[in-house]
């Protein structure tokens, strides 16, 4: 398939480390990407973003928790993160790096990155958590995004 102009209008402009920093920052609520032994899961998260690591929040509702095995198997993750306004006007990022435990004694880190930018679902119609919260954290070692040409010219579409 040949490129055209309408090839040339969707494709988008690389976002510099700065602008995926801000987005990753400004979104909190993306897809984690995880695999064990060849087995693909993924699952919407919301994020708590700072200092390029991305900070989960996993509730245990369940007395078999996929998210904390297959985040446990995990080398490395693929969070994606996006937003679309119009087909001119969208920002996506994919962040790569392990997923890690986080020890109680640096909960206060991950409850500052998760309430200055994270997304929270209203969890009351659940009724009283009962169980437990794991808690980890993915370093940031690669990063790459992509924004719309409304984005990137700053203009409209």
């Amino acid at each position: 398939m040949a490129d055209g102009p309408d090839v040339d209008r969707l494709r988008g402009v690389r976002m510099s480390d700065a602008a995926i920093d801000a987005f990753l920052a400004a979104r909190g609520v993306g897809v984690l990407a995880l695999a064990d032994d060849g087995n693909a899961y993924a699952i919407p998260v919301s994020f708590g973003y700072a200092d390029g690591r991305v900070y989960l929040v996993y509730f245990r509702f369940a007395d078999e928790p996929v998210k904390e095995a297959y985040s446990d198997a995990t080398e490395t993750a693929c969070l994606a993160v996006y937003e679309v306004e119009s087909p001119l006007r969208w920002r996506s990022v994919l962040a790569f790096g392990p997923v890690e435990r986080v020890n109680p004694d640096r909960w206060d880190e991950v409850g500052a990155a998760m309430s200055d930018n994270a997304w929270s679902p209203d969890l009351s119609s659940i009724g009283p958590r009962r169980g437990t919260v794991r808690t980890y954290v993915m370093p940031v070692e690669e990063a790459t995004g992509l924004e719309g040409p409304a984005y990137a010219s700053g203009g409209e579409e």
